[in-house]
């Protein structure tokens, strides 16, 4: 007899405690104050956006410059070759010409990987440079949030793309707030 009241006591137990979480937890969201932003609001209005799309036209602007000095130094490279190649192989026998002609495919591999290597390098720096600028931006903007979240009591801030009801639009503050303190 007491086995089969535990048996029926644990899950009994089970879906109490789970009533008073979830019962909890729908309590707890209806004190929540929920505030959204339009982010792409943002990006048109705040200086700060302007701003790094010049610098992203300003750094894609030197990479394509960058890329075709590379792309003239390769050719410049591989024309050398070949004429170091074709001076080479005169008067070779054909087993020679393929050891030569072996011998300077390689030399060109190597030397356009080496270029491959200098426009990725080049990319990641400029790439760097551009990121760093964005994530101040983001990080001025989640300051901005985090005052207007403790000052006027909002427990939840979100993007407007995945607000599908309900929330105070806050976007008007993140503006003002950035204009006054000239950010």
């Amino acid at each position: 007899m007491d086995k089969k009241w535990t048996k029926w006591l644990i899950p009994a137990v089970l879906i109490v405690v789970l009533a008073l979480v979830i019962s909890g937890l729908v309590g707890a969201q209806s004190k929540a104050t929920v505030g959204y932003i339009d982010m792409q609001r943002l990006q048109h209005e705040l200086p700060q956006f302007q701003e790094l799309q010049e610098l992203l036209n300003s750094k894609n602007a030197e990479f394509n410059s960058f890329g075709n000095y590379l792309q003239t130094q390769q050719k410049n490279e591989l024309a050398q070759l070949e004429k170091e190649k074709n001076a080479e192989i005169k008067g070779k026998s054909q087993e020679e010409i393929k050891v030569i002609e072996q011998k300077y495919q390689e030399k060109a591999m190597k030397a356009a990987e080496g270029y491959q290597k200098k426009l990725e390098t080049e990319n990641a720096r400029l790439s760097g440079e551009v990121q760093s600028k964005h994530d101040e931006i983001f990080a001025s903007i989640q300051k901005v949030l985090g005052e207007i979240a403790k000052k006027e009591g909002y427990s939840i801030i979100l993007e407007k793309s995945v607000v599908y009801y309900g929330g105070e639009d806050l976007t008007d503050k993140v503006i003002s707030a950035f204009k006054s303190n000239g950010k």
